[in-house]
């Protein structure tokens, strides 16, 4: 579109309307990349075109706007013509054509404007009224200023402008500008800067929108980095600050903004700030806001601000807690050993309103954390790092000791046992808390079985000068029920204890101990509670009567003999069958057998064997002992026991005068041997492959041997009835064992003899001449030989029979000449 050089000059009618002198230049000629707005075009932009028209034509100068230069003073026209559609009284699609229109001449037509910017700038600034169309008017300032970056020709007015837009239009959008604005132009926004600030922070803690409080962030970063924070909006961005770090998203954002400022001149500032808000009251109902400044500080200086932390935790709340347990633990994993007494009364202070708090708070995840804590700090004071009061931590420990891991509570019981010393004042009463607490008040097994161990240490280190103290005080008031607690291991820990120390007192206390052992000996097992702890108890007895036996006042001996009695005849009448009451009854007679004293001798008798077989029917003629389990009728089915007391019982048999003067009946005691012999393999248990008859006959046969020389205690049936066990022997392994045996009863009870040697001597001629046959066989024959009166009654065809048996026995090539020799 060419000029119409009829018309006036466009620039001198633009001249006339901003009131602009002209002066005479030359026409010169326009640029043909320039367009030309004609004055038809500016005509029909005119009011008396319509509104409708109007519109339709700045749009279509917008477009052209975009994709051409105009020619120079063309926007000036076009502006003149339009800016009437920008008053209040314009419906808003004139208004905002209007706007589309500016925008798109600054767009379009870039540094040509020069100080139109300006002008354009006041267009939008005092825009009326002011809350109006401010989407459009600032997509108008951002094209203006390139989005914040380029002012020229505003720089007077952007502050005042930033003031008045972020008091009618604070958006997301609106502060994307800010950012720029003070990255570029900071220096235009000095004396604004702090209420900038402050009107950005309030911002952030009214709006709940994510994109408003991100851009808030940016800008405040941006004025950190790229201007200088005022000192006097530092409070307020502080508090804005630790607020919104608790927003899960914006935390990270917000804690490297705040290093940013902690690494400023305002970094000390900013630390006393928070710790002004952790202590004054005013805030201590604001809990994000509480969190937010423990959080920061403790990521930084913890250890500066730890009287703050314990001020913050005046008003309980379990996210400041939780916060303030995070900062403290990274605090002690990281500079532990490097802490300090009174450092360390600070952190214990701390961890003991912890304690108090989740109590009251009852958060599963605060109480989770403290108690990590209290580890950390365990596990320091185990690596000698801790230098803080024991005394003081552990008392924190002790009170929340039943909610406390296993490993905690034994480092606990392990300091206090340090203070349980004659040394220490209160030492026994110590020991007695101790045990009250974590013994009988306690149920997890490992730790009452270290009390115990603590308390047997104290007990032998001190014995010789505390004993009767300690047993009364501390031992019989703790542990007289031990016989009903439901932890075998701790019932045989106890139970250890007691025989240990039983076992070297000899004052009255000893009674009060034995008690207890006896409690626990008589308790009745059952299948959740096995006889573990019975056999322990049973052991310590025999210890104790190994000890007692020759030691001063007798009755000690005495009684525990008497409990070990009473505790066989438990097993006989509760009929006690399983390995472990066997094992118990095993080591009784062990210990009784191999014992000198007659009582412990009568043990293994009375308990051992007259239960073994069924009663003879002489038996109840017989009178027994006052102690005698004859009342039981459960035998002892167990061999091993039963071989051990019958392997025994000749030496047993040797003292004879304390062994008469006893309530044990002999004849009740041969009269059961003989009936074991007939009756008692069945029934028996534990025996070996292969066990038969014999192998009973070859153990009772010895005894039967020794009670011969009783024979004045035996009855005539009795000894009748000895003489034909023994016979019946004759044809088994135990022949050899049963010939001495016979001939000990010649010698011994000849009455009973002369009646049965006739038939004995026929019975002997059946028995092979062997050479393990031909020394007792011989030397029964020469017994014979020498007392007339037995065979003063024989026949000549018991005289053959003796012969018979003699005579193979004279072959020199078969036996030796001691053998040959007995013939003569």
């Amino acid at each position: 579109m060419n000029k119409q050089p009829s018309k006036e000059s466009l620039k001198d009618k633009v001249h006339i309307w901003f009131g602009i002198s002209s002066t005479p230049s030359k026409q010169t000629e326009s640029k043909p990349s320039e367009f030309i707005i004609t004055l038809d075009i500016l005509k029909e932009l005119h009011p008396d075109c319509g509104l409708s028209n109007r519109i339709r034509v700045a749009n279509h100068v917008s477009d052209l706007a975009k994709a051409k230069k105009f020619e120079e003073h063309a926007v000036e026209a076009v502006w003149k013509a339009v800016e009437d559609m920008l008053t209040p009284e314009q419906p808003p699609e004139a208004r905002h054509a209007v706007l589309l229109l500016l925008r798109a001449v600054i767009q379009g037509q870039g540094e040509r404007l020069g100080p139109l910017r300006a002008f354009f700038f006041k267009v939008i600034r005092d825009y009326q009224p002011s809350n109006e169309d401010l989407s459009d008017r600032l997509e108008v300032f951002k094209a203006l200023t390139e989005n914040g970056k380029d002012i020229t020709y505003l720089e007077e007015d952007i502050a005042g402008f930033v003031l008045l837009w972020m008091d009618i239009g604070l958006t997301a959008d609106f502060l994307h500008v800010l950012v720029n604005l003070v990255k570029f132009n900071s220096c235009y926004l000095d004396q604004n800067v702090s209420v900038m600030v402050q009107k950005i922070c309030l911002l952030c803690n009214r709006t709940t929108a994510s994109t408003d409080i991100e851009m808030a962030l940016q800008v405040l970063d941006a004025v950190v980095c790229y201007n200088c924070l005022p000192s006097d909006s530092l409070t307020v961005f502080i508090i804005t600050l630790c607020r919104t770090v608790n927003v899960k998203e914006f935390c990270e954002s917000c804690w490297k903004l705040m290093r940013k400022v902690l690494g400023t001149h305002l970094g000390h500032s900013a630390i006393y700030t928070m710790c002004r808000i952790m202590e004054e009251r005013a805030y201590m109902e604001d809990s994000p806001l509480l969190r937010g400044a423990v959080f920061f500080v403790g990521m930084n200086t913890p250890t500066l601000v730890l009287p703050s932390f314990y001020k913050a935790m005046w008003c309980a709340n379990e996210m400041v807690s939780y916060e303030i347990v995070l900062s403290i633990t990274r605090l002690i994993k990281k500079y532990g050993k490097e802490l300090q007494v009174v450092t360390w009364d600070i952190l214990l202070g701390i961890i003991e309103r912890l304690l108090q708090q989740i109590q009251s708070i009852g958060s599963a995840e605060l109480k989770s954390i403290v108690f990590e804590l209290l580890t950390t700090v365990e596990e320091l004071y185990e690596q000698n790092g801790f230098h803080g009061s024991s005394d003081k931590f552990f008392s924190l420990v002790e009170k929340c000791a039943d909610k406390r891991p296993d490993a905690s509570v034994l480092t606990l019981i392990s300091y206090r046992a340090q203070s349980i010393q004659p040394a220490k004042d209160g030492w026994i009463q110590n020991l007695h808390r101790l045990m009250e607490k974590f013994f009988r008040n306690e149920s997890r097994g490992v730790i009452r079985i270290k009390v115990l161990h603590i308390l047997s240490f104290v007990l032998s280190t001190n014995r010789q000068l505390y004993e009767e103290e300690l047993i009364e005080v501390v031992v019989v008031p703790q542990l007289s029920g031990i016989a009903e607690d439901r932890d075998l291991a701790v019932r045989r820990q106890a139970t250890q204890l007691l025989v240990d120390l039983a076992e070297s007192c000899s004052t009255h206390h000893f009674t009060s101990l034995l008690d207890i052992i006896q409690r626990v000996s008589e308790r009745d097992p059952t299948a959740e509670s096995p006889m573990e702890d019975v056999r322990t108890a049973i052991r310590g007895l025999l210890e104790i009567l190994q000890s007692k036996l020759y030691s001063l006042p007798a009755s000690h001996a005495s009684r525990v003999y008497e409990l070990l009695i009473g505790h066989l005849q438990l097993h006989y009448k509760s009929k006690y069958s399983s390995a472990v009451a066997c094992s118990i009854r095993l080591q009784v007679a062990y210990t009784g057998v191999t014992q000198r004293s007659i009582r412990v001798q009568m043990l293994q008798l009375r308990c051992g064997l007259r239960q073994v077989g069924h009663q003879s029917p002489a038996a109840g003629r017989t009178p027994v002992g006052p102690q005698s389990p004859a009342a039981g009728r459960t035998p002892e089915t167990d061999w091993k026991v039963l071989k051990l007391v019958l392997d025994k019982m000749p030496w047993t048999l040797q003292y004879k005068v304390l062994l008469l003067s006893s309530p044990c009946s002999i004849d009740q005691l041969c009269s059961t041997l003989c009936s074991m012999v007939h009756t008692v393999t069945e029934r028996l248990k534990k025996t070996p492959d292969g066990f038969s008859r014999t192998d009973v006959q070859l153990a009772v046969v010895p005894v039967l041997t020794a009670i011969t020389s009783y024979h004045n205690y035996l009855e005539q049936a009795r000894q009748r009835e000895l003489v034909q066990c023994l016979e019946a022997g004759l044809i088994y392994r135990c022949a050899k064992q049963c010939v001495v045996a016979l001939t000990m009863c010649t010698v011994e009870m000849p009455d009973i003899m002369i009646k049965l040697l006739p038939a004995l001597i026929v019975k002997l001629t059946h028995i092979s001449a062997t050479v393990a046959m031909a020394s007792p066989m011989l030397e029964f024959l020469s017994t014979l030989v020498r007392l007339p009166h037995l065979y003063a009654y024989f026949v000549a065809e018991q005289y053959v029979s003796v012969f018979a048996i003699s005579l193979p026995y004279t072959n020199p090539s078969k036996f030796n000449q001691y053998i040959v020799s007995l013939q003569v």
